[in-house]
């Protein structure tokens, strides 16, 4: 298995990813991170499990397409990196302590 930081990029937090981070029925937690391309979910659930002393139930991953970007009154255009982000979904009663109000 690779390094923790070679797995995990950054968190992932936007206005909707904190708004959605805790289910107000079940209180089951949702955590978002920007990961390695070659990452899987096995290496991205040990690596969390790891990092933060939880437990995770699932993990959803998604690759998000690197977008065309002009520059220079559309006299070139280049293409941002593809980049990979998992939804890690946490067993009941656990969360992230370094997440906690923010």
């Amino acid at each position: 298995m690779k390094e923790i930081r070679e797995i995990l990029v950054a968190p992932h937090v936007t206005e909707e990813t904190t708004r959605n981070m805790v289910n107000p029925k079940t209180g089951v937690r949702k955590y978002v991170f920007r990961v390695a391309m070659d990452a899987t979910k096995e290496d991205i659930k040990a690596a969390i499990e790891k990092r933060f002393d939880v437990k995770v139930s699932s993990v959803n991953t998604l690759i998000n397409r690197g977008k065309i970007k002009r520059v220079r009154m559309g006299a070139a255009a280049g293409k941002k990196s593809n980049w990979k982000k998992a939804y890690i979904t946490l067993k009941a009663g656990q969360k992230i302590a370094e997440f906690e109000g923010v």
